[in-house]
């Protein structure tokens, strides 16, 4: 006969072996999910007329609801995923469709969501969003715009690595174009933001600008605009106190990127003696001082340094590009030229829309205490009158294959 003690351990790994052979008691079948790619958020457009309209069709139906609008009804969300099974070549409801882009309205984006989980098939799940679109009405609403960010930040499903746009237009019309490419547009997007080869454009993921705004009061959102047939993602939206404030186009959206360190890889074009000359950068770096004089005057000095080579000259010209003191004079007017767009839209941004996107009230916070505490109350008062100094110093490291 066994022990009681031998008796009482068979017990407990008997109790622990059923519990660990247990499943998930919240599990969600695979099959039974709405994986979506992309989510579009839109401000819903109000009219008391097409209220009063819609009620009056439901009483003259029997009782059979129509859609009508309602004050409740505050924002469009729209939906896109990908057809699962065309994607596993076991045929599909609509064969010739690679996505399936849905929409609806509501108060909210949850309420909105459970809303669309009444009309498909399986539950709609955020895991795999690749995307975020968000309208520009629904940009320009800075309540609604407050609310949407809250939501989206307290969702579980959603990731903070997720790209983040704001739409010229309505964000759903660029889940329901088909696309020339790639006909996902959740996948498509997050391919154009991959590829990063150009910087006219600003990325940012959900995280980044959710802390930007959070922090500084203001961010860039990469801008998109959609057309018939294909994206164009380029030039971004300003933020300022939780709204749209501007568009900026995409050269100074390239240049905003210049003075944070950021641009990447990128062209510049000059002209000199009727030839466009033309650089491709490889590298850049750029530092920050701050310093105030006797009248508490403050100045920021932004020097920035650019490595690359060029790209484009003229063939068969007389002189030829191994001349240093060509190649001087490139680096020169690439630098003249970068400096005057630096300029322009520090100057913008600074002045005229005070809005500090580069952190440069959390640098002197940081690097300059005893400034700072002079001027945090008011801060977006004194960034205007910052006296902002920029300097671009270009170095030429290659000329190609021919001279």
């Amino acid at each position: 006969m066994k022990s009681p003690l031998k008796k009482a351990v068979s017990y407990v790994l008997a109790a622990v072996l059923v519990f660990c052979a247990t499943g998930c008691w919240d599990r969600v079948e695979i099959n039974h999910r709405f994986f979506v790619l992309a989510l579009a958020v839109d401000k819903f457009e109000y009219s008391e007329a097409e209220e009063k309209k819609g009620e009056e069709e439901q009483q003259g139906q029997n009782g059979v609801q129509q859609p009508a609008d309602s004050r409740r009804n505050r924002l469009v969300v729209s939906v896109v995923a990908p057809n699962v099974g065309l994607l596993r070549s076991e045929g599909a409801i609509i064969s010739e469709e690679m996505k399936f882009p849905v929409s609806t309205v509501g108060p909210n984006i949850h309420e909105a969501i459970t809303q669309l989980n009444t009309r498909l098939n399986g539950r709609i799940f955020f895991g795999h969003v690749k995307v975020i679109l968000v309208g520009e009405n629904l940009l320009s609403d800075r309540r609604l715009f407050m609310e949407t960010i809250d939501e989206l930040e307290r969702d579980h499903e959603i990731g903070r690595n997720i790209d983040f746009v704001a739409v010229k237009g309505d964000a759903k019309d660029a889940l329901f174009i088909k696309p020339i490419e790639e006909p996902i547009v959740g996948t498509y997007l997050e391919l154009v933001f991959q590829q990063r080869k150009t910087g006219r454009f600003h990325e940012r993921k959900l995280g980044e600008i959710i802390t930007s705004i959070h922090e500084i009061g203001g961010a860039l959102i990469p801008r998109l605009i959609v057309g018939e047939s294909e994206f164009k993602v380029a030039g971004s939206s300003v933020i300022k106190h939780h709204k749209h404030l501007a568009w900026l186009g995409e050269l100074e959206t390239r240049a905003a990127q210049w003075i944070d360190g950021m641009a990447g890889e990128g062209t510049v074009s000059v002209e000199m003696q009727d030839i466009w000359v033309s650089f491709e950068m490889t590298g850049l770096k750029r530092s920050m001082e701050v310093a105030r004089d006797d009248d508490g005057n403050i100045y920021l000095d932004i020097p920035i340094t650019v490595e690359g080579e060029i790209a484009g000259y003229i063939y068969q010209i007389h002189r030829d590009v191994m001349d240093e003191k060509f190649i001087e004079e490139v680096e020169t007017a690439i630098g003249r030229e970068m400096t005057m767009q630096c300029t322009e839209v520090m100057n913008k941004i600074k002045d005229e829309f005070g809005v500090d996107i580069w952190g440069i009230g959390d640098h002197i916070r940081k690097f300059h205490p005893e400034i700072w505490l002079d001027v945090k109350d008011n801060w977006e008062e004194v960034l205007p009158d910052i006296r902002a100094n920029i300097s671009v110093l270009v170095n030429v490291r290659r000329i190609g294959i021919i001279k």
